[in-house]
């Protein structure tokens, strides 16, 4: 019997031992980022914001590829702290997402009451889930097999197998997605449901058109879905199809248009004259039809965002999500590095520009009842439909990659009682409150994963019986990847943006994380920096050279100085001069 058990069991300790023991590089072979990790979104939205990256970035996934083709870096010595962390930490993923070949991962997650609405933070939404798998990924190729079990079911969600020829790529499968510029939801397609097991094509590269009366729509992404949408016990299986046009006509606006469909019922006369019907739109298919932007700006200088996202089959039936945002450093704090708080508003209730709110009429019709339902969730937003809410969230990142993030909402749900949405039978005031502690845990040099621990609360009050319920949660998720190859796949140093900057950066941002201190560099006393810069004179004169006898003791710009020695250093590297400069220190004391 021990036999038995040790050979029935021993596959599950391999993987086990060598995610826990073994030496580990924290990555998970894919050629796109998710729509599940806000640093990584924190991040490259900071690169877009202050000009370095010029790529649509509201429809995810978000190719690896097009990231490290289009970050320009002019000047590396005008970027601010916050951007310069931000830059180091993408690029690390960008080198790590070369190496190719097969990985591992596994995944853990358990929770006490886990939280109903879904939004891009990723809280934890069963009460126990263990995942394992494993992926390959080659130049032109890539495949993802993942196994998850929870109480009720067993799944393989996110596996999927994708070509990439030309400039698009070609998926089978599963993976998730996320369209639009809201952190709280969005009103076409989010993370609220399973994915959709389909067919789905991206553009990998987001270049402009070379055609001059076009080139005026700028960087421009393209997304294309087709699959089959699942319901039990409201719905047959239908066909589902989604189309979406992202572009930046500005550097500091981005625009995306959706259009999204229930085409028909698969079993039902579903053909191709079908999917054309849902592109373009016919009165036989449920369609919505999404308009989203983003717009960035500074106000006293301190950087915002607008956006907004408006779905609907018409004007009239249209619900939408409005939202603003700000992001910033502590450049007098040692540990914080970054920030972003936004507050969010969303209604899903038809009638959003009319003011006069028709209950029952989002995300169905009479033909389609529960259209965007798939297996208990919405597709779109998870307050399903005839919600309102008012939503607080923001993330603080501390030494490179910790990360405190919480979010606050308060609202309505079901406002119509309609026995259609899911969440509520009736009308419901509720409150939703999460916080956590997000980081990665090392035993020596050793990483033993990424570990999400948090706690929340919820408060429902029906309005229709008057009963309330209060719901504390307690959450913990843990993940974490092995490369079981190590070899590099892909090459983004044909990217010369990407490349030209890396020495100097890499200097730069670890001497930032690990000492704060240059920061104030630029804050010197004047004094002090010329007795050093008078070191580096003598000390070459010394050497019999005199590259630096033109240096003036009478500069008044630390700048300036800087500048000048910038200009006065031919042959000999710097860090000779700063080697001997240490030296001579050494001696005087």
């Amino acid at each position: 019997m021990q036999k038995d058990f040790i050979r029935k069991h021993l596959a599950l300790f391999t993987i086990v031992f060598h995610l826990f023991f073994l030496p580990i590089h924290h990555l998970e072979a894919a050629p796109w980022a998710s729509p599940d990790d806000i640093l990584v979104r924190h991040d490259l939205q900071i690169l877009s914001d202050s000009g370095i990256l010029d790529i649509p970035l509201n429809t995810w996934p978000i190719a690896w590829g097009d990231v490290a083709f289009n970050l320009d870096v002019e000047n590396i010595s005008e970027i601010s702290p916050e951007v310069l962390l931000s830059l180091q930490r993408i690029r690390k993923k960008v080198i790590e997402e070369q190496i190719g070949g097969i990985s591992a991962n596994a995944e853990i997650k358990v929770a006490k009451n886990p939280d109903q609405i879904m939004t891009f933070f990723d809280p934890v939404n069963t009460k126990k889930l263990v995942a394992s798998g494993s992926s390959y990924m080659s130049n032109n190729l890539a495949m993802n097999l993942k196994f998850e079990k929870t109480e009720t079911y067993e799944l393989l969600d996110e596996s999927y197998i994708s070509f990439a020829r030309g400039n698009y790529s070609i998926t089978l499968g599963s993976k998730k997605n996320w369209w639009g510029p809201g952190w709280m939801g969005s009103t076409v397609l989010s993370t609220s449901a399973r994915p959709i097991r389909g067919l789905s094509i991206e553009r990998n590269f987001s270049d402009p058109f070379k055609n001059g009366f076009l080139s005026f729509l700028g960087s421009w992404d393209f997304a294309f879905i087709l699959g089959d949408i699942k319901n039990k016990g409201l719905t047959p299986q239908r066909r589902f199809t989604a189309l979406r046009l992202g572009m930046r006509p500005m550097d500091n606006l981005e625009v995306g248009f959706s259009k999204s469909a229930m085409i028909c019922d698969k079993n039902n006369g579903c053909g191709f004259s079908k999917l054309i019907d849902g592109v373009l739109g016919s009165g036989d298919a449920y369609d919505l039809n999404t308009l989203d932007y983003r717009l960035s700006g500074k106000f006293n200088e301190i950087p915002y965002a607008t956006y907004g996202q408006i779905s609907g089959t018409s004007i009239n039936k249209s619900v939408g999500i409005f939202g603003l945002e700000t992001w910033g450093s502590f450049p007098d704090r040692k540990n914080f590095e970054s920030y972003r708080v936004f507050t969010e508003f969303s209604s899903t209730t038809c009638g959003i520009f009319s003011g006069q709110s028709k209950y029952g009429c989002a995300y169905q019709n009479e033909e389609y009842p529960s259209a965007y339902h798939y297996n208990g969730s919405n597709i779109a937003h998870s307050l399903d439909g005839d919600s309102l809410a008012l939503s607080l969230g923001g993330m603080l990142i501390i030494n490179g990659s910790e990360l405190y993030k919480s979010t606050l909402a308060i609202g309505r749900m079901n406002r119509g009682s309609q026995p259609g949405y899911l969440l509520t039978k009736n009308e419901t005031d509720f409150l939703n409150f999460n916080m956590s502690y997000q980081f990665d845990l090392f035993w020596y040099e050793m990483p033993l994963g990424s570990f999400d621990v948090g706690l929340g609360f919820d408060i429902y009050k029906d309005k229709k019986s008057g009963s309330s319920d209060k719901e504390p949660r307690v959450y913990m998720a843990w993940t974490n990847a092995i490369d079981l190859s190590g070899n590099q796949n892909r090459d983004f140093s044909d990217y010369i943006d990407l490349i030209e900057v890396d020495s100097e950066m890499s200097v730069l941002a670890e001497e930032i994380v690990e000492d704060k201190q240059i920061i104030n560099f630029v804050s010197f006393n004047e004094r002090e920096l010329k007795s050093i810069i008078n070191i580096i004179n003598d000390t070459a004169l010394e050497r019999g050279d005199t590259n630096f006898a033109d240096y003036s003791s009478d500069l008044q710009s630390t700048n300036d100085i800087i500048d000048q020695i910038s200009k006065s250093s031919n042959d000999l590297s710097l860090s000779d001069y700063l080697a001997s400069v240490d030296q001579a220190i050494s001696e005087r004391n």
